[in-house]
């Protein structure tokens, strides 16, 4: 992912800020699960561990859902 983004620097020219096109930040949210409550957080991280362990079981088809 390229990240456009524009850096606010302060009085004595340090970076302070950054900003970033809105559509980019929604990316970035989506991207790390930061718009998931914590059930769906713990959920997601279950769901990724039961992967990693070769637990297909644990999951569903597209056609049974």
């Amino acid at each position: 992912m390229t990240i456009t983004r524009k850096v606010v620097l302060d009085e004595n020219g340090d970076p302070a800020e950054v900003i970033i096109p809105y559509a980019q930040f929604l990316e970035i949210v989506e991207a790390f699960g930061l718009d998931l409550d914590a059930t769906e957080q713990r959920e997601l991280r279950e769901a990724i561990a039961d992967s990693t362990r070769g637990h297909r079981n644990a999951f569903v088809t597209a056609d049974q859902i």
